[in-house]
């Protein structure tokens, strides 16, 4: 498999998170739609797609290039358990810990990628400043004014609706208001997703026109209102880090772990309530059975004799689908590696 650095520029507020499995899911239809998308159709891939993924994407991480030009990747903090002295009171604990959980990224360099361990955990405001030095004069004078709390890369804003009668098309005979949560990246911030593809399925300008489609059409939920659109920025091939003895799979997409594979494992959950797009949506069942996923920065240990051959972990997850029993989500995570005594 060859892996693909994709930059992503937002256009739009999002209503759904940009993280791997939507991706796929989302170009899968982009496969369905367009029929030279992927060599030998998608149905004869999606037949392989247990043992043979023809496709694995990260979620999408925020992007900052900086004055000398080194793009930093801003990357989920692994979920590792935090380790306090044990001369700390309750109270200092409490408070080490409050302030531990809000250093929720990794600044990692793109030079950097095979090795995170020198990279010190960062808030959402360190992040908001790295960006804000980026900036010329003019921008920079404009984000300065944005209100503390909101001084963090990604910002989350609730957005108006009103219940509407379909059969009628109005709001019926009474005013029934309710809030969804967008939320918007910061302006000008790029994004960065990372996708390994087989080669016999498909190439760098294919995969390009299918996210390109994504963008455009909107991603996610309300898409069909403006939300989620996006464009793409630098795309280019990148070598990619296998694990070695001793290391960890530092996680970069929701995943479901191969049973018996790691003799540790550390993860947030992550319940993907998936519901089918496009046609499907139609359909008189258009939601899917929950799955119970490990988020992104879930640190595997694998047993030394089992070191992944892949640049991904996981499985395939299927069966999720009243409507259409062909669906698969995908459980397949890219990984870093992550040495053992990072932890």
């Amino acid at each position: 498999m060859k892996i693909y650095m994709v930059t992503i520029k937002p256009e739009s507020p999002f209503g759904t998170p940009l993280k791997g499995d939507t991706l796929f899911g989302q170009f899968c239809w982009q496969a369905v739609l367009q029929d030279d998308l992927l060599d030998h159709g998608f149905d004869h891939w999606i037949r392989l797609y247990t043992e043979r993924p023809f496709a694995v994407f990260s979620s999408a991480f925020p992007k900052i290039v900086d004055t000398s030009g080194t793009a930093l990747f801003c990357l989920p903090r692994p979920s590792m358990p935090m380790d306090f002295p044990q001369s700390m009171s309750r109270k200092q604990r409490a408070e080490a810990s409050k302030l531990e959980k809000s250093r929720k990224w990794l600044l990692v360099e793109e030079n950097s990628l095979p090795d995170v361990r020198g990279c010190s955990p960062v808030t959402d405001l360190e992040v908001f400043e790295r960006y804000l030095a980026t900036l010329s004069g003019e921008e920079r004078r404009l984000l300065q004014y944005v209100p503390e709390s909101q001084q963090k890369p990604i910002i989350f804003v609730n957005r108006a609706h009103n219940s509407i009668d379909r059969r009628t098309m109005t709001t019926g005979k009474g005013f029934d208001p309710f809030t969804m949560e967008n939320f918007h990246y910061l302006p000008g911030l790029e994004l960065v997703v990372f996708a390994a593809i087989d080669e016999d399925a498909l190439d760098q300008d294919r995969l390009c026109r299918g996210l390109e489609a994504i963008g455009c059409f909107g991603f996610g939920r309300d898409a069909s209102t403006g939300l989620g659109r996006f464009s793409l920025g630098n795309v280019g091939e990148i070598d990619w880090p296998l694990l070695k003895k001793g290391d960890g799979c530092f996680t970069l997409a929701p995943c479901v772990p191969e049973q018996g594979r790691f003799r540790e494992q550390f993860a947030l959950p992550f319940t993907r309530f998936g519901k089918h797009g496009d046609l499907l949506v139609l359909s008189r069942n258009p939601f899917k059975n929950p799955v119970v996923m490990a988020d992104e920065g879930a640190v595997f240990i694998p047993d030394d004799d089992r070191l992944p051959a892949t640049p991904y972990i996981g499985t395939a997850i299927s069966g999720i689908s009243l409507a259409e029993e062909k669906t698969v989500a995908q459980g397949y995570s890219l990984y870093l590696p992550y040495p053992r005594s990072a932890s």
